[in-house]
C-alpha cells in the first residue's frame, strides 16, 4: 500500500469525522455520492494490493467479511446513536455525539485488529490497510441509510402512527434541493 493510499484513506476518515459532528439536515432522498466515491476508491485500493500479494482463500474470506459484515454490524450500531431532531415541520437534522466518535474508533480498530488473524493465516497483514478505504464505505453508507431510515419515520409518523399528508409535499421540496 502506497504512502498516498494511506493518506487518501487517512483524509477520508477525517473529513467523516468532521461531517459527522456538524448538525446537518437530513435529506428526504437518501446521499449516497460520498459511500460511492470512497467505494470506487476502495476497490482500486483492493484491487492494486491483490495483484502483488497472494491473499489465499481464508484471508480473502475474513477481509471482505469485515468488510461487509463487521462493517454492516458497526454502521447500524452507531446509526442508534446519532442524534436527530425535528427543528421545525418536515425538517430532521442529525449530528453525531461522542458515542457515535468513539465507536467510529471501535469500528476502524475492530477491521486493523484482523491484522493478527491474518498473519496467523498467512496472509500479508497490509491487507486491512488495503481495504480501509473499502470498510469505511461500507459502514458509512450503512450507518447513512439506517439513520435515514430513522429520520424518515420521525417525519412521516404522527403521535397515532398516520402518514400526514405533507409528507409528499416535502419529497417534491427536497429534490429541488441541491445534494451535499
Amino acid at each position: 500500500m502506497s504512502p498516498l493510499d494511506l493518506a487518501v484513506d487517512a483524509v477520508a476518515f477525517a473529513m467523516i469525522l468532521y461531517r459527522q459532528r456538524r448538525v446537518r439536515r437530513v435529506r428526504l432522498r437518501f446521499a449516497h455520492r460520498v459511500p460511492i466515491v470512497l467505494s470506487a476508491v476502495g476497490l482500486v485500493q483492493f484491487v492494486r494490493y491483490t495483484e502483488t500479494h497472494s491473499l489465499g482463500t481464508e484471508t480473502s474470506i475474513l477481509v471482505l467479511g469485515s468488510c461487509v459484515v463487521g462493517a454492516a454490524v458497526l454502521g447500524v450500531l452507531r446509526a442508534a446513536t446519532v442524534r436527530l431532531h425535528e427543528v421545525e415541520r418536515g425538517t430532521v437534522v442529525r449530528q453525531a455525539g461522542w458515542p457515535t466518535m468513539a465507536l467510529w474508533v471501535v469500528s476502524l480498530g475492530a477491521h486493523f485488529s484482523l491484522a493478527p488473524v491474518v498473519a496467523g493465516l498467512g496472509g500479508p497483514i497490509g491487507v486491512t490497510a488495503a481495504s480501509a478505504a473499502l470498510f469505511l464505505a461500507v459502514t458509512l453508507s450503512v450507518q447513512n441509510a439506517a439513520v435515514h431510515h430513522r429520520a424518515l419515520r420521525t417525519l412521516t409518523l404522527d403521535p397515532a402512527g398516520a402518514v400526514p399528508s405533507r409528507l409528499g409535499a416535502l419529497d417534491a421540496r427536497s429534490s429541488e434541493e441541491p445534494r451535499g
